[in-house]
């Protein structure tokens, strides 16, 4: 019953490490070390869980490269131009529009009191009698 290979895990107390954060704040962790299994080098790649599944390979970060990011700012500055002057175009075609209603509603408006002054005339006689 008494399995003499399996690993037996020590009953040394640990001590605990230092840990700092971006802003320099110190903190005492009481978690356990990594576990190093005989016969495997430590080293950065190596789970820091103690586990046996394998290590993560190391991934590129996923930023783009400078020449993409300049052609990407060019696409977006040409296309945020074209939006602006679209905008400013078709303010100017309603200011224009709303000037023309604004001639026509006082052209009609003359029309209308010289025809009404006319026929007002034509009621009352020469000389206004």
């Amino acid at each position: 019953m008494n399995d003499s290979h399996l690993p037996v895990p020590s009953q040394a107390r640990q001590q605990p490490y230092v840990l700092t954060d971006a802003f320099g704040r110190t903190y005492l962790s009481s978690a356990p070390l990594p576990a190093v299994l005989p016969g495997q080098a430590p080293n950065a790649l190596s789970p820091s869980c103690g586990c046996s599944h394998a290590p993560a390979a190391p991934s590129r970060t996923a930023g783009m490269s400078p020449g993409a990011l300049i052609a990407g700012g060019a696409v977006a500055a040409v296309v945020l131009g074209a939006v602006l002057v679209a905008l400013l175009l078709s303010v100017a075609v309603v200011a224009a529009s709303v000037a023309v209603v604004a001639v026509s509603l006082a052209v009609c408006a003359m029309v209308l009191r010289s025809m009404t002054r006319d026929s007002a005339r034509s009621r009352r006689g020469p000389r206004g009698f």
